[in-house]
């Protein structure tokens, strides 16, 4: 064999062996570049699995924060006291309130109101001593009654202490309802005695009689507030 020919084998050869290496090279980068898809991919799946662990465990820790936040909340607020409270209230308070009231409301309708209008019209046309009468015993019975409120303390059995801040309330506003209706009768008996001029005793008994008034609807406005708390019917 020539030179020729040999060179032209060898020629052949090496480039059959350069395409066979660029054949198994071209292989390995596709295999390559298919691992490294495949690594991304399980990477990217890796990380959005950790991104969801992530989000539940905040989730987790913020429920678990927010369950000890309420637990120290109820913890820290006061028991519910109203149940207890309004036994209390029914037993031991309101009957004691209700006397007074009804007590109040007695004493201006027998003693007061029959012989007011005449007198507040007409004084002189009276019999003085059945005005004196009447209205000695108004003084009294409203100053008995003023006694009775001041030693009424079944308010403090309450534990709530708005509760017991409204039914104090009420107690010193009812007080002060029945001395001025004691001191209304005690301005006319001043009046009858001379001791002062009737006219101007008959209207100082006239403004006390407003004030009275006024103060009850201040003491019942705190009573209504008790009760409205508590679930109790004022009648």
């Amino acid at each position: 064999m020539g030179l020729a020919a040999c060179s032209s084998n060898e020629t052949a050869s090496t480039s059959k062996d350069s395409k066979a290496e660029e054949k198994v090279q071209k292989a390995e980068e596709k295999e390559k570049a298919k691992k490294e898809k495949e690594e991304q991919k399980e990477a990217e799946k890796q990380r959005k699995q950790q991104e969801k662990e992530k989000k539940e465990q905040e989730k987790k820790a913020n429920e678990e924060q927010k369950k000890q936040q309420d637990e120290a909340k109820k913890k820290e607020e006061p028991k519910p006291v109203v149940n207890t409270d309004k036994a209390t209230y029914e037993n031991e308070v309101k009957p004691t309130i209700d006397e007074m009231i009804k007590e109040y409301d007695e004493i201006w309708n027998q003693d007061w109101r029959p012989i007011w209008g005449e007198a507040s019209k007409n004084p002189e046309s009276l019999d003085k001593n059945a005005l004196k009468e009447k209205m000695e015993s108004v003084a009294n019975r409203y100053d008995a009654l003023s006694k009775k409120n001041t030693e009424f303390k079944s308010g403090s059995k309450l534990t709530d202490p708005v509760l017991k801040e409204k039914i104090e309330k009420f107690r010193v506003e009812f007080g002060l309802a029945t001395n001025y209706r004691s001191n209304a009768g005690r301005a006319v008996n001043q009046g009858i005695k001379g001791l002062a001029p009737m006219k101007d005793r008959m209207n100082e008994a006239q403004k006390s009689v407003k004030l009275s008034d006024q103060k009850l609807i201040n003491a019942v406005a705190s009573l209504t507030e008790v009760e409205s708390k508590l679930g109790v019917s004022r009648n």
